[in-house]
């Protein structure tokens, strides 16, 4: 094999591995916030919650992110990267919804993003499309059953 064919195959081999693992594979399961059921894919991993919803899109008013933590902590988002303009509510580790936030996508040129921390320590973040907590009658107190 000349030097040209090995630059040539190790290019291939770049360009399948970066479609092969470009978007990591969420789990998707159904949850409930009140009495609505939800589609969602889950971020329970640092990878899946470090990649969230970047990139997306779209996202139908069915549809969600989970992130689920190991304890509760101040959680701090951002929109980096993020196409959509999203709502994120806030539960504690009892499941109970304590913080509804809208959030605008950064700009791509944006050095230090705009962060949108939780009010007092979360165990888990949903996010949905902005306003969907409003549209649904979702209110604060509700309880996620995952």
């Amino acid at each position: 094999m000349t030097a040209f064919s090995k630059k040539i195959s190790f290019l291939f081999l770049a360009l399948f591995l970066s479609f092969a693992w470009g978007d990591p594979n969420f789990k998707k399961t159904s949850i409930e916030v009140g009495r609505l059921k939800l589609q969602v894919e889950v971020a329970d991993t640092e990878e899946l919650r470090e990649h969230g919803l970047m990139g997306r899109k779209s996202l139908r008013d069915s549809e969600g992110m989970v992130f689920i933590f190991s304890y509760p902590q101040i959680l701090r988002f951002w929109m980096k990267d993020t196409l959509i303009p999203l709502s994120i509510g806030y539960f504690d580790k009892d499941g109970s919804l304590f913080q509804i936030t809208d959030m605008e996508p950064a700009s791509p040129i944006e050095i230090n993003p705009k962060i949108y921390p939780s009010e007092k320590l979360a165990k888990y973040a949903l996010e949905v499309p902005k306003g969907w907590f409003k549209r649904k009658s979702i209110s604060l107190g509700s309880k996620l059953k995952l």
